[in-house]
């Protein structure tokens, strides 16, 4: 049985044992000494085991999210699963397991819910882990997700939007449409943007990091334009809006003033950035993944671009002489 000790100047229990020669001397971070005594017994036979039968027999699923999250990971939509997978060991979870709990953590989701919320996180997580210790990766199959085609912004509704704006003496609207379309920036991004990470002498600014790094993203003269334009009204904040709602409640009054198709802000932003330069201008998708932001080249496709349905463009590619 281990043996608890204090140390000088802490009030909480530790304790030590050896197992195959190497001492463990942690402390139980606790003042309760059978709380102590539970955790010090707990560790030891813990790592008795994982000395006879190895780590990968006792690796448990949150401990493998401590790890994930330790080496500055993305934590969401993690909870949910430590609460399912809390007494699991990760060698016990296998695809058709991550499946079931999808359907029990999310019962009235869609599909698209469970691979981003359930599959996504948790094979990412057992991954993780997998190739630290040079374990077997897992593969889980993803939950086939029914298409639907989504409303992207253009430069013709943009163009229409930002006129309406300035004609109501909303600016900051104009300018943060445009920064949303032509940079892929999302609303919380935009939001956040100080004018010490703007540059409009070198038509560049400094997106903090959401849920990807940080990236660089170039303006166009017309967006220079737009933001001297703003430059004097707010000394903090660049587009002056507190959220999301802001914005939404923003956009709102000028779609409709506009007599515009209602679009939300990612089909204004990522939506239409992606759309505008992989469907209507021909851009590689490498290259728009790099000045969108997106590390998932597939993500980007199958999530973001709209496909051209017009009979147009039938007639631009084969009906040419």
């Amino acid at each position: 049985m281990p043996n608890l000790f204090k140390r000088k100047g802490s009030d909480n229990w530790h304790y030590d044992f050896t197992v195959d020669g190497k001492r463990y001397r942690p402390s139980a971070k606790t003042t309760d000494k059978r709380l102590a005594e539970d955790i010090a017994i707990k560790h030891e036979e813990r790592v008795r085991r994982a000395a006879v039968h190895g780590e990968e027999a006792v690796l448990t699923f949150p401990e493998a999210v401590a790890e994930y999250l330790n080496d500055g990971k993305d934590g969401r939509f993690l909870a949910p699963l430590i609460k399912y997978f809390r007494k699991w060991k990760v060698k016990d979870i296998t695809g058709p397991e991550i499946r079931k709990a999808a359907k029990a953590i999310y019962p009235d989701a869609q599909p698209a819910t469970w691979n981003r919320q359930v599959i996504t996180p948790a094979r990412a997580v057992i991954n993780h882990i997998a190739d630290a210790k040079g374990w077997p990766k897992i593969s889980v199959k993803r939950f086939k997700e029914e298409r639907k085609t989504r409303a992207a912004g253009n430069k013709q509704w943009l163009d229409i939007f930002c006129k309406t704006a300035k004609k109501l003496d909303m600016p900051e609207t104009a300018a943060i449409a445009r920064f949303m379309f032509e940079t892929a920036t999302r609303v919380s991004e935009a939001c956040r943007l100080t004018w010490e990470h703007v540059s409009l002498q070198e038509g560049v600014a400094f997106l903090e990091k959401t849920k990807t790094t940080p990236r660089k993203v170039f303006l166009t003269r017309a967006m220079v334009i737009d933001l001297a334009n703003i430059r004097s009204l707010h000394p903090t904040l660049v587009f002056a809006a507190a959220n999301r709602s802001t914005v939404k409640k923003r956009f709102d009054k000028v779609i409709k003033a506009a007599g515009l198709a209602r679009l939300t802000s990612h089909e204004i932003g990522r939506h239409g950035f992606a759309t505008e330069m992989i469907v209507r201008n021909g851009v590689d998708v490498a290259t728009t993944a790099d000045h969108g932001g997106w590390k998932s080249r597939r993500l980007l496709m199958e999530t973001y671009v709209e496909g051209d349905a017009d009979r147009e463009v039938i007639d631009r590619v084969f009906g040419k002489k």
